[in-house]
């Protein structure tokens, strides 16, 4: 999961907007009901609202039941492990799940694309030289480009993160180590935080913005940086981590999937402020080695989609799904594989039951999200005949917290048909009322761009902070009781968008938003 950068004024501007469309549009429309549900709906409404609450239970009751989410997970993270796109790994994490599919009585195939190339980490090493003599881990980026053994300079920290920075400090930048900022705080192992969300946000933070590994509005703007320190002369970037407690972070470099123009790599928070606090006083300079290599060409990506097909609307598609794919420091067990292993056990749940749905059920685990959306991408454009007839798609991509509402996603033309979805989800589950707040930065965008309703939802911290992107994702901060929760929400949202009498107004395509940093087309 990667957050969509927006602007501080955007973020005032939208935040005042989407209080007074949030209290006109989803408060009021739900409060009523809830006071005399039998006065303010209409009969079928009413019946839609029983009808879905009964189901909703009983989907909760067989995931309680019978889940075989963590025995999936623990698979997926122990004897698969990371799962970068483009490595063995992640093709054989795509033809696992296609088999565990196939286990549940539910047809699915892959869908696969080439990525020009692989990478794969090899030792990374870094020392200070001067003013001290100190060793300090290191992690290349993904794709950075290999150092071709040590290589030494002295560090400079850009004034900010900005094209024109470079051109101010371009100098001081000819053969020496860019640091793109100065000591940012850091918040502590464990701080509350709202949501998931949240808790990835810099201290004081009040809503979706730039995290300051990012300090720039958009990755392609983060990319266009990149090459402008690079014709400075520039030897190499260096990154604050940006996280406590000397763990790591991970990201990739630019645009998928060639090798970076300078070697780029994070070092730790604290490793970090120990270089900006020397260089008050006096030069520092440091000595790294990154010694990555990539697949001489292409390598396959896969995307596994699985359907149980509507009886009375099959050409409609209702989307649930998760992206498979991971960085590599950890096992990708919060960061997404359990988001891919509740929409496996979403499936299971609802072929289980033996129900049939009125629109079909797609269920997909997108690859290759961490660079860019390839999966989401490759499968609007596989099936660009049929966008028109994708009903919805809902995502899960931010750990194993409990699933506590879900965002609107700015739609507002969906948000009567949304509260109605939601009201039953809210009786069986105590979920909030619908988000008002934007979340982009997840493969659920790519939809939203096609002009199709794509929603995320919001979830509990559950350590997500510390385990984002780190060394710590792995198997052992599952917490069973919330992501299977969150599993049974996503399956009963899907059967309930599936039923309802309606399907979800679209709009117009987004022509030249950004994703990720990638220009749409």
């Amino acid at each position: 999961m990667t957050l969509r950068s927006i602007s501080a004024p955007e973020l005032r501007r939208d935040r005042c907007f989407l209080a007074i469309i949030a209290t006109a549009m989803i408060v009021l429309s739900s409060s009523a009901p809830a006071q005399n549900p039998a006065a303010a709906l209409s009969d079928q409404d009413q019946a839609y609202r029983v009808s879905m609450g009964t189901a909703d239970r009983k989907i909760e009751a067989e995931v309680k039941a019978h889940s075989e989410l963590m025995k999936n997970l623990e698979y997926l993270s122990d004897r698969i492990g990371p799962r970068p796109l483009g490595s063995p790994q992640m093709q054989k994490a795509s033809e696992w799940t296609l088999q565990r599919f196939r286990d549940y009585g539910i047809d699915v195939h892959l869908e696969t694309t080439p990525v020009a190339h692989a990478w794969y980490r090899g030792t990374d090493t870094a020392e200070i030289v001067s003013p001290i003599q100190r060793a300090v881990p290191i992690h290349s980026y993904a794709w950075s480009k290999a150092t071709g053994g040590d290589i030494s300079g002295p560090v400079v920290f850009l004034d900010d993160a900005t094209v024109e920075a470079v051109k101010r400090q371009r100098d001081q930048l000819k053969g020496a180590f860019v640091l793109l900022s100065n000591d940012i705080p850091v918040p502590p192992a464990g701080q509350p935080a709202d949501s998931s969300f949240d808790a990835l946000l810099p201290p004081g933070s009040t809503g979706p913005q730039p995290t300051p590994l990012h300090p720039p509005q958009t990755y392609a703007d983060r990319w266009i940086l990149n090459d402008a320190i690079a014709a400075t002369g520039a030897i190499g970037i260096l990154t604050d981590s940006g996280k406590p407690d000397r763990l790591f972070n991970m990201g990739g470099t630019g645009p998928c999937c060639d090798p970076s123009v300078l070697p780029m790599a994070f070092i730790t928070h604290e490793d970090y402020s120990l270089i900006a606090r020397l260089s008050k006083s006096e030069p520092v300079r440091v000595k790294i080695s990154l010694q990555n290599t990539f697949s001489p060409g292409p390598q396959p990506a896969s995307i596994t989609v699985a359907e149980i097909k509507g009886s009375e609307h099959p050409e409609e598609r209702v989307i649930i799904g998760g992206h498979l794919d991971s960085w590599d420091l950890g096992d990708g067990a919060l960061d997404n594989g359990a988001g891919a292993m509740a929409t496996l056990e979403a499936a299971r749940a609802l072929k289980s039951l033996g129900w049939k749905p009125k629109r079909t059920l797609t269920f997909i685990l997108f690859t290759g999200e961490e660079l860019g959306g390839v999966g989401s991408k490759l499968f609007v454009k596989n099936h660009a005949a049929e966008v028109d007839k994708i009903d919805a798609v809902l995502v899960l991509d931010t750990g194993t917290g409990r699933v506590l509402d879900i965002s609107l996603s700015n739609l507002w033309e969906t948000a009567p048909m949304m509260n109605m979805i939601n009201w039953p989800l809210r009786d069986a589950f105590g979920l909030k009322p619908l988000e008002a707040r934007f979340y982009g930065g997840s493969d659920h965008v790519t939809f939203v761009r096609a002009g199709v309703p794509g929603f995320v939802c919001v979830q509990a911290p559950a350590q997500y902070r510390e385990a984002h992107h780190s060394q710590s994702d792995t198997f052992d901060k599952v917490v069973p009781e919330e992501i299977n929760q969150a599993a049974a929400v996503i399956a009963s949202w899907a059967w309930n968008t599936s039923e309802y009498p309606q399907s979800m107004p679209h709009h117009p395509p987004v022509a030249h938003q950004n994703f990720l940093g990638t220009a749409a087309p």
